[in-house]
């Protein structure tokens, strides 16, 4: 009870509190750009038109199989960019970007997005994708990260095909007490609830449910939460990860 009270409290204190400005990109150097893919060149690699500019984007924090390398091309790299084209060919993406803005090739370095759709992170866990942890571009490293155990402990894609990576022996899962927690925010600054009348959310209370909890451990690592919980501030993408959780839940 006291965890998920918590938790409540430090998702409220972010999100219609004072952490809300970590929402505003220019503050936080963070830039998001909405562009449309026009050729997928591999399983981590895109050309995408930006207000009619043609960019080569490579994906932050993941490496896929090299296709073209050596004359041959490495195990499961057609998968890759198969599987990178099934999900963003000829479709309108969101772009994230992280502490650089570009590679030395002068690539965009982004994380990808369609819809809520992080598609760096599920070419990770399906398998597809390795992860690459480069600094300072490190936001979603520890997501990926989880991703990567997880695909690699069930032998998913190329940890099966490419490297024989026996199933790892996984903990039983952890339930979460089926509870509903409801708070009344009505005593919230005007400010605060304008806020959550754009974000379709009921000003008389904010209802937290197991659902909600899981998903965000789900979505941004049950170390995070526990951090949030004691006080860390969630980055941008935590954030929109931990709204997405409240909203379809």
């Amino acid at each position: 009870m006291e965890i998920i009270i918590s938790f409540i409290v430090a998702f409220i204190t972010f999100w219609f509190g004072g952490g809300q400005a970590q929402l505003d990109s220019t503050q936080n150097s963070v830039v998001i750009e909405t562009a449309t893919v026009v050729r997928v060149i591999d399983g981590d690699t895109i050309t995408v038109t930006i207000d009619d500019q043609e960019e080569t984007v490579r994906y932050i924090g993941i490496d896929t199989p090299e296709p073209y390398r050596d004359g041959e091309p490495a195990c499961y790299s057609k998968e890759a960019t198969n599987r990178n084209t099934e999900l963003v060919a000829d479709a309108q993406v969101q772009l994230v970007s992280d502490d650089e803005d570009r590679d030395k090739y002068d690539r965009l370095l982004r994380y990808v997005y369609i819809d809520e759709l992080f598609v760096n992170e599920l070419l990770v866990a399906e398998g597809y994708a390795t992860t690459l942890r480069i600094e300072p571009n490190i936001a979603e490293a520890k997501t990926l990260q989880q991703a990567e155990d997880t695909a690699r402990a069930q032998a998913l894609g190329l940890w099966g095909v490419c490297r024989g990576e026996a199933p790892a022996e996984t903990a039983e899962d952890t339930v979460t007490p089926a509870k509903t927690i409801e708070i009344d925010i009505t005593s919230l600054p005007d400010g605060q609830q304008r806020v959550l009348n754009t974000l379709g959310v009921d000003e008389s209370s904010v209802t937290i449910t197991p659902g909600v909890v899981a998903c965000a451990e789900v979505a941004i690592g049950a170390d995070r939460v526990t951090a949030i919980i004691a006080g860390d501030t969630p980055g941008v993408l935590e954030g929109i990860k931990l709204a997405n959780c409240y909203r379809t839940n």
